[in-house]
C-alpha cells in the first residue's frame, strides 16, 4: 500500500499551494522530458481529448535525482502528502485518473509496437527514469484551461522539507512564514540534510 506522495517543487509553487489550499495540474507540453510529452500527446490524440493536464509525485524515498531535477537551487523543496487521503479526493473527481508509472525498456516497447493498450500510454515511461518512482495524476476534460486545481485540506501534508542549499538564516525566516501560512505551529517543516547529515557522518566517527 502506498502511504505517501511527495511533490518536489520550488518555494513559489509551495506558497501558491498553501495559500490556495490546492494542487495544480498543468499541460504536459511544459515537461522537460520530451519522450514523455510526445507519448502523452499521442494518447490525447488517440482518445480525441480536448484537454489533458497532469501532475507528478513520487511514492518512494527521496533521491539526489529528485532534488537536482525537480527542486534544484536554493528555493527547492519537497512536500509529503498522506497518500490514502489524497487518493480519496482523486477518486471523487470525474475525468481524473491516477496510478504509479510503469518503467519499460525501449526493446520491450518496440516488440509491442501497435499492440500496447492505449490506456497504459500516459502511465508508461522510459526505463532510465525508474529511480523517480513516479505516481502520475492526469485530468481528461472538455475545458480549454491550461491548468486544473484540486482543492485539498492542508492537513493532508505530513511534512515540508526545504533545500539544504537555502542559507540557514533565510530558512529560519521561511520556516516561520510557512508555519503561519499552514495554520499549524507544530507542522513538520525542516531543512534538508541530504548533502550534510551529522547522524550519518558521526556514525563513522564512533570508536
Amino acid at each position: 500500500m502506498i502511504k505517501k506522495l511527495s511533490r518536489f517543487t520550488s518555494l513559489p509553487i509551495l506558497l501558491d499551494m498553501l495559500s490556495g489550499k490546492k494542487i495544480t495540474l498543468l499541460d504536459p507540453v511544459l515537461w522537460e522530458d520530451k519522450n514523455d510529452t510526445e507519448v502523452i500527446m499521442e494518447y490525447k490524440k488517440r482518445k480525441e481529448l480536448k484537454n489533458l493536464l497532469a501532475l507528478c509525485f513520487t511514492h518512494e524515498d527521496e533521491t539526489v535525482h529528485h532534488w537536482k531535477t525537480f527542486s534544484g537551487g536554493n528555493s527547492g523543496c519537497v512536500v509529503e502528502f498522506d497518500a490514502q487521503r489524497m487518493f480519496a479526493i482523486f477518486d471523487r473527481i470525474d475525468g481524473l485518473r491516477h496510478q504509479p508509472v510503469v518503467y519499460r525498456k525501449i526493446s520491450d516497447v518496440q516488440r509491442e509496437a501497435g499492440k500496447m493498450d492505449v490506456e497504459e500510454m500516459p502511465f508508461t515511461k522510459r526505463w532510465p527514469f525508474r529511480c523517480e518512482a513516479e505516481y502520475r495524476v492526469i485530468y481528461e476534460g472538455d475545458c480549454s484551461d491550461t491548468f486544473y486545481n484540486i482543492q485539498i485540506p492542508l492537513e493532508l501534508i505530513n511534512k515540508i522539507t526545504i533545500s539544504q542549499h537555502m542559507p540557514k538564516a533565510v530558512y529560519e525566516t521561511i520556516k516561520g512564514y510557512l508555519r503561519g501560512l499552514k495554520g499549524d505551529p507544530e507542522s513538520r517543516i525542516s531543512h534538508s540534510t541530504l548533502y550534510e547529515n551529522r547522524k550519518w557522518v558521526n556514525s563513522f566517527k564512533k570508536k
